[in-house]
């Protein structure tokens, strides 16, 4: 049975959502909005820290049901101390951006992504964030009962000038990038970049990255 109507519902001290219930397919879809997504990014977990921005979370059944399909959007927000983010540029040798990551934040335009959360994964099919800064990209899946991922992106550096690539590639990824793959868990994980990519043409990076999953919309 579908539902319809409008909710408020606080995550910590400062993050603020509001929600909207909408029927779909008879069910229910959600919308939730909010004016703190750094404060909401942060309560989730997925940063230490973050500030501003404004988020927009949509959450609707997926085909034949099997799970629940979300699309995510954070516009303008400012984030710290993410510790996967810091190995990759780590990696790639990018010393300013290590230390903007552990200092004043590295200011974000835009994230977006869209997903399937099933009883035993969640699939990303798509994830982008870009800033004047950096851009990066990822797709692959996270085992909900292991806890483990399997990932693999592309990050640009200084997007601001790199990024005139992008209407060559995807969105996200600048002219030159470093491909990455991402494997294990959060806290125990394998990271390999591919030096050699950042020479290759943004318009055949594929060559270095299996095709990102894909499934019924």
């Amino acid at each position: 049975q579908s539902l319809s109507g409008k909710f408020s519902a606080n995550m910590g001290a400062r993050a603020k959502l509001n929600g909207q219930f909408q029927p779909f397919s008879g069910q229910t879809r959600v919308i939730l909005r909010s004016k703190q997504a750094g404060a909401v990014l942060t309560e989730f977990g997925a940063v230490k820290n973050a500030i501003g921005g404004a988020l927009l979370l949509t959450l609707k059944p997926a085909m034949n049901y099997r799970g629940t399909d979300g699309y995510l959007k954070v516009d303008n927000v400012k984030i710290q101390g993410v510790p996967i983010l810091a190995d990759i540029l780590n990696a790639i040798s990018v010393v300013g951006l290590i230390d903007l990551l552990s200092g004043p934040g590295i200011s974000l335009h835009e994230i977006e992504s869209d997903f399937r959360i099933t009883k035993d994964q969640l699939i990303l099919k798509r994830a982008s964030a870009f800033g004047p800064s950096m851009g990066i990209t990822l797709d692959g899946y996270y085992d909900l009962r292991s806890k483990t991922f399997d990932m693999q992106g592309v990050i640009s550096p200084i997007y601001l000038i790199n990024g005139v690539g992008s209407v060559l590639s995807r969105k996200g990824e600048g002219l030159l990038g470093f491909n990455f793959v991402l494997k294990g868990k959060a806290d125990n994980f394998d990271l390999r970049v591919n030096p050699l990519s950042v020479f290759t043409p943004a318009i055949f990076r594929d060559i270095f990255r299996r095709p990102p999953p894909v499934y019924e919309e």
